[in-house]
């Protein structure tokens, strides 16, 4: 049954592909600038997360975030409103899909089960000397130059799960071979490639995607462009990424170098220069992690800087900010208990910021801040 529903369920999100796709599109890379992994699986079980689920304001709060989730989904692929986007064998598809008994609960339940891990990388291509696409629709849209925002995605999004992927090629059967999409690889019952480039609303969309079967006995699903989907499913199928240890429960981001000096010359670029645009070449990395030490939960920040010296300004300046916060707050409020324990700590040029979640007062102001949304979200129904 929970085999089926994942199916199902996937089969939802790829048919949605075209609708989504249309405002994400995959364009040429570059240079990575962020990466993000996510040991999803392994994180549900973590410290963290027992810690939340035993609060007695959880099972409230989740039930009354997926009842409306299911009210807004329902709305929002309402017959009328796929009629205008979906072609009507794929609307029909969608609407058996709905009406079968599925829900935002047992949909959650259902990726958490599968879903093992998550592993994104965005790039930036240095080479072109105009402002970047993403970031000149941002500038007119705050400027309010620009209604309709279009974000190119240059990189890499996988998904690791324990389900052989090729069960949603099914949805295929709503496009053309050889005229909407194409086979790049495709092995009986074993991996393939798939390139799609299709016309949706007078919006070209062009993207990739891949089903591999790795060594472990899991599998990869792969979304890339079609200069990069070919070399990405080989590091995939040679082990390259599955050297990571996918059993550790951890939630990474990092911001590379190149973030930053992409960022320092696109605002040039855009004629943004302030003092503040001038920090960003300051710093080498950031690294932001959700991860356990001696099994607790704890959350950190580390900033490579470029030199001691200013690592130890940027210390002094977060030392400073926090504790003008700490003033602001009343003597024996949890806000300022929680305050307490974060650490700021600077070696080398190394400025890192620690908070463990352990913390009696954070779980406090977690389950106040849980109450408190259940309460919003059944008024407004």
């Amino acid at each position: 049954m929970t085999k089926r529903l994942f199916i199902s369920i996937w089969a939802l999100a790829v048919s949605l592909t075209v609708y989504f796709a249309a405002i994400f599109a995959f364009a040429d890379g570059g240079r990575v600038i962020i990466s993000y992994e996510d040991n999803f699986k392994a994180f549900a079980a973590s410290d963290f997360v027992k810690r939340l689920t035993a609060l007695p304001e959880w099972e409230p709060f989740f039930e009354a975030f997926t009842k409306s989730c299911d009210k807004a989904i329902d709305k929002e692929l309402s017959r009328e409103n796929l009629q205008r986007r979906l072609p009507e064998p794929v609307v029909n598809d969608l609407r058996t899909f709905l009406e079968s008994g599925i829900s935002t609960k047992k949909g959650i339940e259902t990726v958490f089960q599968h879903l093992e891990a998550v592993i994104f990388k965005l790039q930036a291509d240095f080479d072109d000397d105009e402002i970047d696409e993403n970031l000149q629709d941002i500038t007119d849209l705050v400027q309010g130059q620009k209604e309709d925002l279009d974000l190119n995605f240059d990189g890499l999004l996988a998904f690791i799960i324990d389900v052989n992927p090729r069960f949603c090629l099914s949805f295929l059967k709503y496009f053309r071979e050889k005229i909407d999409y194409q086979f790049l690889r495709n092995e009986p019952d074993g991996d393939f490639i798939l390139k799609f480039d299709f016309e949706f609303y007078d919006r070209d969309i062009e993207f990739c995607c891949a089903g591999i079967k790795l060594n472990t006995g899991r599998y990869a699903i792969l979304f890339s462009d079609d200069d990069q989907i070919v070399p990405y499913y080989k590091a995939f199928k040679n082990g390259n990424y599955d050297k990571t240890d996918t059993t550790l429960p951890k939630k990474e981001l990092v911001l590379e170098e190149t973030c930053f000096l992409f960022l320092d010359r696109q605002l040039k670029r855009a004629n943004l220069t302030s003092n503040g645009a001038e920090f960003l070449g300051k710093i080498r990395k950031v690294k932001t992690t959700l991860h356990e030490v001696n099994g607790v939960s704890q959350f950190e920040i580390t900033a490579v800087m470029r030199t001691g010296e200013d690592a130890r300004a940027v210390r002094d300046l977060l030392t400073g900010l926090l504790a003008f916060v700490q003033l602001s707050v009343t003597e024996n409020s949890p806000e300022r208990g929680l305050l307490q324990t974060i650490q700021i700590n600077a070696a080398g040029t190394n400025v890192s910021v620690t908070v463990k979640l352990d913390n009696p007062e954070l779980w406090k102001l977690i389950a106040r801040q849980l109450q408190q949304i259940t309460e919003k979200i059944e008024n407004r129904q």
